[in-house]
């Protein structure tokens, strides 16, 4: 979920339990009228407006995202406390109908039941017993005739028990929330590993051809917007199937997670290299030129001739490649098509070499004498 959205969820829950709270404003007022309060409407009204512009802070800091600077950023907590706390100042000054107030306290506990940890709510249900305590003794200490000592441990009893029941519903849904959370956290790995499959290569870690088309498409749209180049360059592993018959596929396997690890580490952030089946590899270089392009390959295949595996020491290993520019406004499947066609001129000239489409950066590599190269 988007912090937006948590924010507008919040925002919504603070907004609902303050008019939970309006209600039990209005119903005050009309209590004081009927005269089951001990001091004057004013005071009453004095004290319920209190209670309700308090709460009406918290929603204000939600709504201007004050609230997320915070650990707890729903601020569950400290709006019940203040809730509960003004309900047991209100109780101090009633009679008659005192125990009604007790139903506050439920609605308070049930705002928390969805959003507070079992400890959080096992530490709230003791602050409610103890406010609703105090607020009885201090009854019982300026109005004693108000206090009737059996009846109120009934009630008392009665409420506490009530407590659990919502102690053992909120132990209920912290487990539940748990065990959704984890789902969800399991299940968002899940689709990012389904995400990360369907457009990776699953044996080199190398985007796959699907993602490379998507690229392609991208860059495509760049260069036809604006002043914007890119070179696409089709590389091949020369006699890669000896490699598979003398060696095994499992070492063709590591072979080919090698030489992917040298073009992922010979490119920047923004360069895409993909393979695309078998041995053939494909580099999108952004923003670059035919000369660049041609320094990236000749580099990759100097390194890739410095290669050595235990299990062959005496292999030696070249590539082959073809390099291209993108032509505004040719197509994907062209400047792919004008890419393997180099790469296979390539081929046709006896592999370890380098067709660019300016003759000039022709290149080929002879692993046998390393001061030579012919262009």
């Amino acid at each position: 979920m988007l912090q937006s959205q948590k924010q507008a969820l919040r925002l919504r829950r603070s907004v609902l339990s303050n008019l939970g709270v309006f209600s039990l404003l209005l119903l005050c007022w009309l209590a004081s009228h009927l005269g089951y309060f001990v001091i004057p409407t004013a005071h009453v009204l004095v004290l319920t407006s209190m209670m309700w512009l308090g709460h009406g802070v918290f929603v204000l800091i939600i709504a201007l995202s004050g609230n997320l600077r915070f650990k707890d950023a729903s601020m569950t907590l400290p709006q019940m406390v203040w809730v509960t706390s003004c309900i047991s100042v209100l109780m101090c000054f009633l009679h008659d109908i005192r125990p009604l107030m007790l139903m506050g306290y439920l609605l308070v506990m049930s705002f928390g039941a969805f959003r507070l940890s079992i400890r959080g709510f096992y530490g709230f249900t003791l602050f409610t017993l103890t406010c609703y305590f105090a607020s009885l003794m201090w009854v019982y200490q300026h109005r004693p005739e108000d206090i009737e000592l059996s009846q109120e441990f009934f009630v008392f009893v009665g409420f506490g028990l009530s407590l659990c029941g919502f102690v053992l519903m909120g132990n209920e849904f912290s487990n539940l929330r748990q065990s959704l959370g984890e789902r969800h956290r399991e299940l968002k790995g899940a689709v990012s590993r389904i995400e990360e499959l369907a457009i990776t290569d699953e044996l080199t870690g190398l985007y796959n051809r699907r993602y490379l088309m998507q690229m392609l498409s991208q860059q495509r749209a760049l260069a036809n917007r604006s002043r914007y180049g890119f070179v696409v360059c089709y590389l091949d592993l020369d006699h890669f199937k000896k490699v598979n018959d003398k060696y095994g596929h499992p070492f063709g396997d590591k072979v080919l997670k090698s030489f992917a690890n040298l073009m992922t580490n010979s490119l920047r952030e923004v360069d895409l290299g993909a393979r695309i089946g078998g041995e053939e590899f494909v580099l999108v270089l952004a923003d670059t030129n035919l000369d660049a392009a041609h320094g990236v390959c000749q580099r990759m295949a100097e390194k890739w001739r410095e290669m050595r595996f235990p299990e062959a020491p005496e292999l030696k290993l070249t590539l082959s490649a073809g390099i291209t520019a993108f032509k505004s406004p040719e197509t994907i499947e062209q400047i792919l098509e004008r890419a393997d066609s180099l790469l296979y001129d390539a081929k046709h000239r006896g592999r370890n070499w380098i067709e660019v489409e300016q003759q000039e950066l022709q290149v080929t590599f002879d692993f046998e004498d390393d001061s030579q190269q012919s262009a």
